[in-house]
C-alpha cells in the first residue's frame, strides 16, 4: 500500500540560496556588474572603445551606441528575470523549473492575487454556513491536528505525517464545494497551501475520446491547481462501470496518482460524490486508498436549513420574504426531497428564480408593488401550489 502523503514538507538540509533569501542581492551584483562592464567598454586602453577609435567619427557613434544598448538590455534583462523569480516565490506563485524556456512564460503570464486571510477568519466563514455540523466538526478537527504539528516542529519535537487529500461524500447541493474553497482559504492562511486557489474539474475536463489524450488533459488540470486544490466532483465517473474496458478514466486516474506523488507537498486533491460510488472509486486503483485516507460526509440539508439557505439567498438578491413563509415551504420541501434528482441548496435557487418570476408577472399588472418583496402568492406560484 502506497504511503501517506507528508501534509507539510519536512526540512531538508539543503544549501541556503542566498538570492532567494535576499532579494536585493540580485539587484546589487547587477548593478555592480553594469557598472564594472561599462567602464571596460569605454576604457580607451584595453576596451572595446580603444578598437574603434581608428574608425570616422559617424562609425564610432553608432558602434559605441550599439554597444550600450546591448549592454544595458542585457544586464535589465537579467535584473527582470532574478527580481521576478523572487517577486513571484513572495507572491505564492510556482517558481520556475523548466529552464529559460519556464522564465519567460513566467515573466509574460498572468499575476495570481490572492489576498492574505487571518485564519480565524477563514475559519468564522466557514463556521457561518448553514448546517453542516458534523462536516465543521471533522474540519476543525483537522485545523487543529495541523495547528498543533507546526507548533511541534517549531519547536524541534517530532511530527507525523498527515495526508491533504480527502474525500467529500454525500448527495448534491450540500455544500462540498463551497466547504472545500474554505478549507482552500484556512490552509493558505496556516501555511500549509501557497496559494489555496480551487480548481474544479469534472470527467469532460479531464478524459478524452482518444489513446494518449487524458493524460495531458489531467496534467493540464493538475498544474493549474498546484499549491491549491484540485476538487473532482463526481470522481467516480473516472472509474467506469463495473467490468468495462477501454475506458480512459482509468489513465486519467494513473496521471492524478503519479502527479500527487511527484507534488505531493504542493497540490491537496479532493474527489465527491455519492458515498457507495465513491467506494467504488477508492477501489478502482491501489494507489487511491493510500492517498485519499480521509472521508468527510456530507449530510442531506433538513427543512429548517434549507429554508435558512433560501432566506439568505433572497437578502443578498436585496429581496424581502413574507412573514412564516417558512410553513409555506417546508411542505414542499419534504414533497420534493423524495424524487432522486433531490439537490438540496439547488433546489432553493431554482425555487427562487422561480418566485422571482411569479413576482414579476404580479407587478407587470400593479406598477406600484414593492420591487423588492416576495409576496406568499408568489411562493405558492413558484413551487406550483398556487
Amino acid at each position: 500500500m502506497a504511503s501517506r502523503e507528508p501534509l507539510l514538507a519536512e526540512p531538508r538540509s539543503e544549501m541556503k540560496n542566498p538570492f532567494k533569501d535576499q532579494p536585493i542581492l540580485p539587484i546589487i551584483v547587477g548593478g555592480v556588474a553594469a557598472a564594472v562592464i561599462t567602464a571596460w567598454i569605454f576604457n580607451p586602453q584595453s576596451g572595446p572603445a580603444g578598437w574603434i577609435k581608428g574608425l570616422s567619427p559617424s562609425t564610432q557613434a553608432v558602434l559605441g551606441g550599439t554597444m550600450i544598448v546591448l549592454v544595458l538590455a542585457s544586464v535589465g534583462l537579467l535584473l527582470t528575470i532574478a527580481a521576478s523569480v523572487g517577486a513571484r516565490t513572495g507572491a505564492l506563485q510556482p517558481a520556475p523549473t523548466g529552464g529559460m524556456s519556464d522564465v519567460i512564460k513566467m515573466l509574460f503570464a498572468p499575476q495570481r492575487t490572492v489576498p492574505d486571510t487571518p485564519p480565524n477568519k477563514a475559519i468564522e466563514d466557514l463556521e457561518a454556513m448553514v448546517g453542516l455540523v458534523p462536516v465543521k466538526r471533522e474540519v476543525n478537527g483537522l485545523i487543529a491536528r495541523l495547528q498543533v504539528e507546526q507548533k511541534r516542529r517549531a519547536q524541534g519535537l517530532p511530527t507525523a505525517a498527515m495526508s491533504l487529500h480527502m474525500v467529500f461524500t454525500g448527495p448534491p447541493g450540500v455544500g462540498k464545494t463551497e466547504v472545500a474553497r474554505a478549507l482552500g482559504q484556512i490552509y493558505r492562511s496556516l501555511r500549509a497551501l501557497r496559494v489555496g486557489h480551487l480548481v474544479e474539474v469534472q470527467r469532460a475536463d479531464v478524459v478524452a475520446g482518444f489513446i494518449g489524450q487524458t493524460a495531458p488533459k489531467m496534467l493540464d488540470k493538475c498544474k493549474e491547481a498546484l499549491d491549491g486544490i484540485l476538487f473532482i466532483d463526481e470522481a467516480y465517473t473516472l472509474a467506469g462501470t463495473p467490468g468495462s474496458s477501454g475506458d480512459f478514466g482509468r489513465e486519467a486516474i494513473d496521471a492524478l496518482l503519479k502527479f500527487m506523488e511527484d507534488h505531493r507537498d504542493r497540490i491537496m486533491v479532493i474527489v465527491a460524490g455519492y458515498p457507495n460510488e465513491m467506494r467504488r472509486f477508492i477501489d478502482a486503483n491501489p494507489g487511491l486508498a493510500g492517498r485519499f485516507t480521509k472521508t468527510i460526509d456530507f449530510p442531506a440539508y433538513s427543512a429548517n436549513n434549507l429554508c435558512e439557505i433560501f432566506g439568505g439567498m433572497a437578502a443578498k438578491q436585496h429581496f424581502t420574504l413574507p412573514e412564516g413563509f417558512q410553513s409555506r415551504v417546508k411542505p414542499w420541501i419534504s414533497e420534493r426531497s423524495r424524487a432522486q434528482d433531490w439537490a438540496n441548496a439547488r433546489e432553493m435557487r431554482t425555487l427562487l428564480e422561480k418566485a422571482r418570476e411569479a413576482q414579476a408577472m404580479r407587478i407587470s399588472v400593479d406598477p406600484s408593488a414593492d420591487l423588492s418583496r416576495i409576496e406568499i402568492a408568489d411562493l405558492m406560484r413558484a413551487t406550483g401550489r398556487g
